[in-house]
């Protein structure tokens, strides 16, 4: 196998420029998953808990469409989770589907379905890498179920041909099971120390760059950029005032319980523990005071966002722009941005960097405080 020796400056120019949104949305989704489906459930899964195709976020569902971020595993036809509820182009009634290699009824397709799943983790605990890989689940789902699970063991490739492709320009010896080389690129990581701290997302992104740049890993949720044009519309403070003080603590509370899920997928989910609410102490400047890693501090500014022509747009005081911009917090200062859906309902969090923001932003100045005394 050919083998790349990648320099030390590779990795830092990587980090320098990285954008943590992406590795944060990739953190809470596997944190929502771990809250929805831990381990110890998986025992008294039901059929409804685990089919793709009831309208629910399912076991299926959650690991391929709502953990996207963690790992992109979208292609394949439902057929490669065993069984499903659906239609098929041949049959547009909706009904539970299987492999014949399950069984022969949807009761015996499950019950197989669920035993290949236990044996899965069981044999992901043990690194009994011939067991997984003879596991009759299809080898992208669960390379996905394993990697959710066990980061610290399996990395979140879930593509044979890639596994080992990027396994062969690292120099990492061959080896007889995929999973084994799912295995071996977490160890790899953790090898060096530039890059043993950083997340499996993080380390993915760059391994594709590196080596697959034409790969296109599943997308951030949103693309921060400057609106088209400057927005001319007139800020109504007293119409707007009104819905302020609700959406605001809906929004607030959203984000704490995304932060918490993003926190209980690292490598220090008792960090969850330890988040400050600065809510009530405005002088602050941001709302939570959480972590990125033990001793790193992250100050954390909730925002609604709001729509509006050309773009989205929050409000920002001129105390929490001071403080975004300050020595101490600068680096390490986050708006976390509630998008709402139609419902009317927090629909998602992007966690962006101030000091990435500002750059792709139009920053206005709308109001001012005036101060003055009076003999």
């Amino acid at each position: 196998m050919p083998h790349t020796s990648i320099p030390d400056s590779e990795f830092r120019t990587f980090a320098r420029s990285y954008s943590t949104t992406r590795e944060d949305e990739a953190l809470a989704a596997r944190g929502d998953f771990l809250q929805a489906f831990p381990l110890s459930s998986l025992k008294t899964l039901t059929l409804d808990d685990y089919v793709i195709g009831k309208g629910t976020a399912s076991f299926c569902a959650r690991v391929e469409a709502k953990t996207r971020a963690w790992a992109y595993i979208q292609g394949a036809t439902s057929f490669k989770f065993g069984i499903y509820f659906g239609r098929t182009k041949s049959d547009p009634a909706k009904k539970y589907r299987f492999t014949n290699k399950f069984g022969n009824s949807e009761a015996e397709a499950f019950k197989n379905v669920k035993a290949a799943l236990l044996k899965l983790v069981k044999a992901g605990e043990d690194l009994d890498f011939q067991t997984i890989d003879e596991n009759p689940l299809s080898q992208m789902f669960k390379a996905k179920i394993l990697s959710l699970y066990f980061p610290e063991k399996f990395f979140n490739v879930c593509s044979s041909e890639h596994l080992e492709m990027m396994a062969g320009e690292l120099g990492i010896s061959e080896h007889k099971y995929v999973s084994e080389y799912q295995h071996r690129l977490v160890e790899f990581k953790n090898k060096n120390r530039l890059t043993r701290n950083w997340s499996n997302p993080r380390y993915m992104e760059f391994l594709y760059g590196r080596f697959l740049p034409s790969h296109k890993t599943a997308p951030a949720t949103g693309t921060i950029e400057k609106p088209k044009s400057p927005s001319k519309r007139r800020v109504n403070f007293a119409e707007l005032q009104e819905g302020w003080a609700e959406i605001g603590k809906l929004s607030e509370e959203f984000a704490l319980a995304w932060e918490r899920k993003r926190l209980a997928a690292t490598k220090f989910p008792e960090l969850a523990a330890k988040i400050a609410d600065r809510r009530d102490r405005p002088a602050y400047g941001y709302d939570f005071r959480s972590y990125t890693a033990p001793g790193q501090e992250r100050y954390i500014e909730v925002k609604s966002v709001g729509k509006e022509k050309g773009g989205y747009r929050f409000f920002l005081s001129e105390n929490e722009k001071g403080i975004s911009n300050s020595d101490p917090c600068r680096d390490d200062y986050y708006f976390y941005l509630v998008f709402y859906g139609s419902d009317k309902k927090p629909e998602r969090v992007d966690a962006v960097r101030a000091q990435e923001l500002y750059p792709k932003a139009l920053v206005e100045a709308c109001a001012f405080r005036v101060r003055f005394s009076v003999d």
